[in-house]
Order: C-alpha cells, then structure tokens, then sequence
C-alpha cells in the first residue's frame, strides 16, 4: 500500500472555550532523529482543533525568504513554520492545558514558531522565554540538521531539553512522557523501528497519524468530540535539504499534499503571504 493511499484509508488536546490566545497548536508530534545518517530528521504530525477556529492551508512568509507555514486566521499565529535553503530548519508548537481559571494569555503563542524560525539565533529567543509569562502553556520545538531541543513553557516550570537521536514522541503534555497515553502507545509502537529510507520512515508514520484506537492503542486520527483532527504535515530533512507535505483535513480521509515550491529559493510576489 502506497503513502497516498493508507492516508486515504479508513477512517483532544484543549478546552474548545479557551479564549483567544489559545489556539494555533498541534496536538501529536512524531520524531526520527538521525536515524537515516547524522543530520536526518523525519518528522509527522497532527493539528486537533475546534473545527470553527478556522486556518489556512502553508503558503510562503515573504517571496524572498524560503519559509512556509499554515496560519490561524484568528490569531495569526501558525502551529508549525519551515525553513528552506541551505540552512533548512522547523519550529513547532505544541499547547499544553493551561491550569484551571487561569487567565487568557497577554500573547499568541502561535507567534512563537515564525520568531524562531527568522530570528539569526534562536536560542537566544528561547532564552528569553524561559523568563517570560506573556504566554500560555506550551511546548516549543526547534528541530533542524545541527541540533533539536524542547522548550516546555509550563506553570511552575521553565526548560530548554536536548532532544537526542531515535523516536520521539510529544502530545500535549513532556517529550516521551510514559504517563501520557497516547505517547506511551505510540513510542511503544515505534520501538526498535529502524526504516532503510525516507519512505518508509513516512509510510511509517502516516499509518501512526491515522489509526482511530485500533487495538490496544489510544486514537491518534481524532474525529470525536470537540477537538477533533484537522490537519496533518510531515517533514523529512537533512543538510541542505527539507521535503514538506500537508494533508488539509484528517490524514484518514485528505492526502498529503507537496509544500516544497513554497520553500524554493526564491518566488514570485504572487504567491508570498499577504
């Protein structure tokens, strides 16, 4: 069965009354690192989102700046941006349950991913957050050939971790938390997978992306409730190198779709984000 059609087989993370600020998330977060040679990544992930907190599909930042990123047409913020060119790289945006009444953040945290990806250092930016409290709960990743680290903006707690090579897993709660759930079942099923190539390291995941509970597993393709799945993205990168794909709905029922014109070097000024 190709990609393509096991997207196409058969067929959450926070409070929909969460107040603006909230959103711009994803909600399950796949990592390879370094398994197909130093400096690989593979990466596969699902958004769960109140389907009325609508986005846009990727499109590009600026017609000279190889970036892409899907946007929250609410806040403005985006759950997952990418870099092209010779120094490719991505950030995503992982939200974690804020506490209980707690008040609606000064900030968006969907401007968090688009800040690291055009800042010329971004641990600096990282840094800075560890100190901030202008935003909600949250887990920032920066993931690019050189190096990969969580940032975990959380009531009480502030770290910046190294992210080592293998799988990795991360919902709404730590990077490889075993008391999660979903990342207990999904590490578990990742165990001792050692793919010979990019695809089957996507094939891989994609199957992961989509399976409803099946088993002994926990859902991963959410379609109940209020926060369901609405999109889906996979990466493959290496020096010098990124390939991005985006599935606009549920990865069960939409197909992947390619982004890599939106990271070429250089584009017209028709199709940079307004």
């Amino acid at each position: 069965m190709s990609r393509e059609e096991r997207s196409l087989g058969k067929g959450g993370c926070r409070d929909a009354g969460e107040p603006v600020g909230y959103g711009d998330g994803m909600c399950t977060l796949l990592l390879g690192r370094d398994l197909l040679g130093p400096g690989t990544l593979v990466l596969a992930t699902n958004r769960d989102e109140d389907p009325e907190r609508t986005s846009s599909r990727p499109t590009r930042l600026a017609a000279r700046t190889p970036i892409a990123c899907g946007r929250d047409l609410r806040a403005g913020g985006t759950w997952l941006a990418v870099r092209g060119g010779q120094d490719p790289a991505a950030a995503a945006l992982l939200n974690r349950r804020p506490e209980p009444d707690a008040p609606a953040p000064a900030r968006s945290r969907g401007e968090l991913p688009l800040a690291l990806v055009t800042a010329p250092d971004p641990r600096v930016i990282a840094h800075s957050l560890l100190q901030s409290t202008a935003y909600g709960p949250c887990t920032l990743l920066w993931l690019s050939p050189e190096t990969c680290w969580a940032l975990t903006l959380a009531p009480g707690r502030r770290q910046l971790q190294h992210i080592g090579p293998g799988w990795h897993v991360i919902t709404h709660a730590d990077l490889d938390d075993p008391s999660e759930p979903r990342t207990e079942w999904l590490l578990r099923q990742l165990a001792g997978f050692a793919p010979n190539s990019f695809e089957a390291a996507e094939s891989r995941l994609t199957a992961l992306l989509v399976s409803h509970g099946e088993g002994d597993g926990p859902p991963v393709c959410i379609h109940e409730g209020r926060m369901p799945t609405v999109s889906a993205s996979s990466l493959r990168m290496s020096r010098g190198s990124v390939h991005y794909e985006h599935a606009e709905g549920p990865p069960c029922t939409h197909a992947f779709e390619s982004c890599d014109a939106l990271l070429a070097e250089s584009v017209s000024n028709e199709e940079e984000t307004p």
